[in-house]
């Protein structure tokens, strides 16, 4: 596999990953779009993740009902339509009965499974984290869990969102023309062992020598990083960084 990530369509009418785009569909603050390159960055990184059919649920705090066309249902599991036909038409002997659900109740109060009709597996090394939408304000009325899967050994695994309903009473709407959740590759060294140990330096100056705890070099990264304003007879001003335009400059020069 040359990708980092595969993504199968295992229901026909499920919507292909799209790309996280660096306005986050448009709801970034245009302020924020034009001069805050970590924002931009972190809302690029990774695809989008849609339900493949819109889902309409009910939570009273005790059952979670869930609207079909016959209306409101207790939810236990459901199946997309025509996705058993498909699957045990193509699956295996072994593994026929046996599609995944389309939205299914877990074992805590008010959690709720949504698949979105892909089957996902990574390059050899490579997890996957699956997670709410980066900088997209979604409902109040429910929330995403996050995960990491080792997308390279178990796999090709059902791509599915774990979400809590937090409203009672209302109507908990999913549509499926709208972004769900985000799935970003993630290097499984990355998080595991050496990467999470960390040093941390006290304060700017060695209580024993009096020396600064940042050498020559860090301080000129520092003055990089940040841009200096002076104007005759007032205080230094932090303007901005260069951060934003170097990175934008090797950014360009990567992508050829």
């Amino acid at each position: 596999m040359s990708s980092t990530i595969d993504f199968i369509k295992a229901y026909p009418g499920a919507i292909p990953p799209m790309r996280a785009d660096k306005a986050a569909t448009g709801v970034l603050p245009t302020i924020a779009f034009r001069h805050c390159e970590p924002v931009r960055t972190a809302s690029s990184f990774g695809w989008y993740i849609f339900p493949p059919e819109d889902v309409i649920l009910r939570w009273d705090g005790a059952d979670v009902l869930i609207h079909g066309e016959d209306g409101w249902e207790p939810l236990t599991s459901t199946t997309l339509p025509g996705m058993a036909d498909y699957w045990d038409a193509h699956a295996p002997k072994e593994l026929q009965g046996l599609a995944p659900p389309f939205v299914s109740q877990l074992p805590i109060k008010g959690a709720v499974q949504v698949w979105s009709g892909l089957l996902c597996k990574a390059a050899p090394g490579w997890s996957v984290l699956i997670r709410p939408l980066v900088n997209i304000p979604t409902s109040n009325r429910f929330r995403c869990y996050e995960g990491v899967v080792e997308a390279d050994r178990f796999a090709p695994f059902p791509l599915f969102m774990n979400i809590q309903l937090l409203a009672t009473n209302v109507d908990i709407r999913i549509p499926k023309v709208e972004p769900f959740f985000q799935v970003q590759p993630l290097l499984r060294e990355t998080y595991l062992g050496s990467a999470c140990e960390h040093s941390l330096r006290d304060g700017l100056e060695e209580p024993e020598s009096g020396q600064s705890t940042l050498s020559q070099e860090e301080w000129a990264g520092y003055r990089q990083t940040v841009r200096l304003a002076r104007t005759e007879g007032e205080d230094i001003v932090l303007e901005g960084g260069e951060y934003t335009a170097q990175s934008r400059k090797r950014q360009r020069h990567e992508d050829g």
